[in-house]
């Protein structure tokens, strides 16, 4: 098993997913369960399907210059979550999805003040909205890593361990999900995907 494309897969995604889950575990908690819920599912599966029909335009490029994509790719993330998580942990700051996940999604509490058994397009395009660009960021850096190597049970495998393991967390700690230090996580994860990044930098052919 190659671990360098399983680590970066697993590491990239379990932290965008994790950022899907905090918000969605908000509007649960704000009566919109099955929004939520939804919303998440649907917006993962239309993100991958999508990646996997277009991914064959990938392969038409010669493999130097998809290693040196996916190289430059995750160093240039690495780096910027790194410095970016630096910065908030240098200014004991928290990101806005945390702090106020309901309004990350773009709502405020007028919109969700007063829930009701009918399903509300709203919350959902809300958390559809979010759960699009999370799943466009798993697959921006799992699609390249891929497409480099070669190594598809690898990636997928990363994958969807990721999302298993923060979606069973986020089960059993939905009381304590604000309380998980996400900058930490992300910094270290920011390090993992830089130093991945540099090492294929090296060794490109």
């Amino acid at each position: 098993m190659e671990f360098e494309p399983f680590i970066a897969a697993f590491t990239g995604t379990a932290i965008e997913f994790f950022e899907t889950m905090v918000i969605c575990y908000a509007l649960i908690r704000a009566g919109f369960l099955r929004e939520a819920g939804l919303a998440v599912v649907l917006g993962h599966i239309l993100v991958f399907s999508l990646a996997i029909f277009f991914s064959p335009l990938l392969n038409r490029l010669p493999v130097f210059w998809l290693q040196l994509m996916a190289a430059l790719l995750l160093t240039s993330m690495g780096a910027y979550w790194f410095f970016k998580s630096a910065k908030r942990l240098y200014r004991h700051q928290r990101p806005g999805w945390v702090a106020d996940p309901i309004a990350a999604v773009g709502l405020d509490k007028n919109q969700i003040a007063n829930p009701t058994t009918a399903f509300s397009i709203i919350a959902f395009l809300a958390m559809a909205k979010s759960s699009v660009v999370e799943a466009l960021e798993i697959v921006i850096v799992a699609m390249p890593v891929y497409s480099s190597t070669g190594a598809l049970f690898e990636v997928l495998g990363g994958v969807g361990l990721a999302i298993m393991t923060v979606t069973a967390l986020s089960f059993l700690l939905h009381q304590r999900l604000k309380n998980i230090p996400e900058v930490k996580l992300k910094l270290a994860v920011g390090l993992i995907l830089f130093t991945l990044g540099v090492n294929w930098l090296i060794e490109l052919d």
